[in-house]
């Protein structure tokens, strides 16, 4: 059943199917995450659901989750494995689909950023210290969500503070900590990194970045690098700074 768009402006979430028409919307949208391999497979709630009979295709139909929150940053494409129905609470276990970003290189939505961002404030400065491996995407995820790409920089020198890179996605947390601060954003792969930092600096103007406990975060960033990863080891995420910083390793 395809609803009015008034009657959704209440509402945080909206779901469209391929044709951009209003399935239905929802007060808030629930990540069940699993630490268990899920093949892209996971479980959400979507609670006070404006329409109760709601039909979903199953398998062969993209729909999109789109809100207004996050100045329109969140986006997810999904098609639908399985459903429960309840009253005002809807329960599907959704497989989401990569979708090519036009902004940045990389998927920005990681299922449980929603749920982690509504502790925010309540989070330790570095949280993702707490965060095992490709968890911290999940940080950066959230990060990216929060405050978005940064467009200008007011700092004359970056910190890099290597003691708190323990392994490989440890370093975009740092780096973008290190830029901005408290959930700052500087992508999840070196494409990101590299295309953030040339749009950040000018051709008279490079940034000074002092990376403290260098061989330390480097042997951490190259022990645990993911597979098909090579050309992200430590020395292509240094050169990709040396490129538009001035470094001084410490």
């Amino acid at each position: 059943m395809i609803i009015l768009q008034a009657d959704a402006m209440e509402n945080k979430y909206e779901i469209r199917n391929s044709s951009d028409q209003l399935i239905f919307s929802c007060n808030d949208l629930i990540e069940f995450y699993s630490f268990m391999e899920t093949n892209n497979n996971y479980w959400f709630a979507f609670t006070g659901v404006s329409e109760q009979n709601v039909n979903l295709i199953m398998n062969d139909e993209i729909y999109s989750i789109k809100t207004d929150q996050f100045a329109g940053r969140f986006y997810c494409q999904f098609t639908v494995k399985k459903i429960i129905k309840s009253p005002d609470v809807l329960y599907a276990c959704l497989s989401l689909t990569s979708r090519i970003c036009t902004e940045m290189y990389s998927e920005m939505y990681k299922v449980g950023a929603l749920s982690f961002l509504k502790e925010a404030d309540d989070l330790e400065e570095r949280v993702w210290l707490d965060m095992k491996g490709s968890l911290k995407l999940i940080y950066i995820s959230a990060s990216y969500l929060k405050n978005g790409i940064p467009r200008t920089l007011d700092k004359e020198t970056i910190v890099i503070e290597g003691k708190y890179i323990q392994d490989y996605y440890a370093f975009f947390c740092e780096l973008g900590h290190a830029f901005i601060g408290k959930f700052g954003y500087m992508g999840s792969c070196i494409d990101d990194v590299s295309q953030l930092i040339e749009d950040l600096c000018s051709k008279d103007r490079k940034i000074n970045v002092i990376w403290k406990d260098s061989d330390l975060s480097f042997k951490a960033i190259d022990n645990t690098l993911p597979v098909n990863c090579e050309m992200s080891a430590s020395d292509f995420q240094l050169g990709t700074l040396e490129e538009y910083c001035n470094v001084i390793l410490e």
